[in-house]
């Protein structure tokens, strides 16, 4: 019992340090997380965004294994921009890789999003006006098991 307490309470304060790991600028941003577990094992998929650009990634978490422990995990992600217009802007990435448990910042590994580089921005680098939608997928390779984490956002400033 004692085992089960310290790991839920590792999760939490783990799952907490994921929502402070935003920037203090991003209060108001959405964001939006997903958490599959089986036994002490936990897959954290995430979305952060931001005026400027955004957070797409993974992490895995175990409390009985230590912080310099690997696995492999593939994050994979997809965003669809539908603009007034409607026309829309697809962008799908993949990323396989060692990460280490202890994540004590949050969800890090996968992508860091800029508008622009996405074909996705306006000139000054904020999101171009449209609906998005977009999807992390974190995959533990060895296990197979997957969480996944869903934003939808409109944007409805113009580019200046």
């Amino acid at each position: 019992m004692k085992r089960f307490l310290r790991s839920t309470v590792r999760t939490i304060v783990a799952l907490a340090a994921v929502g402070l790991a935003a920037p203090a600028a991003a209060v108001d941003e959405p964001a939006a997380y997903g958490v599959a577990q089986r036994g002490t094992f936990k897959v954290i998929a995430a979305v952060l965004l931001a005026e400027r650009g955004g957070e797409m990634k993974g992490v895995w978490l175990d409390g009985t294994k230590g912080c310099l422990d690997r696995r492999t995990l593939r994050v994979a992600i997809h965003i669809d921009l539908v603009s007034s217009a409607g026309k829309t802007t697809r962008v799908k990435r993949s990323r396989t890789g060692f990460v280490d448990n202890c994540a004590e910042g949050g969800p890090n590994f996968g992508f860091d999003l800029a508008p622009r580089a996405l074909g996705m921005g306006c000139a000054n680098g904020r999101w171009r006006p449209g609906r998005y939608s977009m999807t992390t997928r974190t995959t533990h390779v060895a296990s197979g098991l997957v969480a996944q984490a869903s934003l939808y956002r409109q944007v409805t400033l113009r580019c200046p």
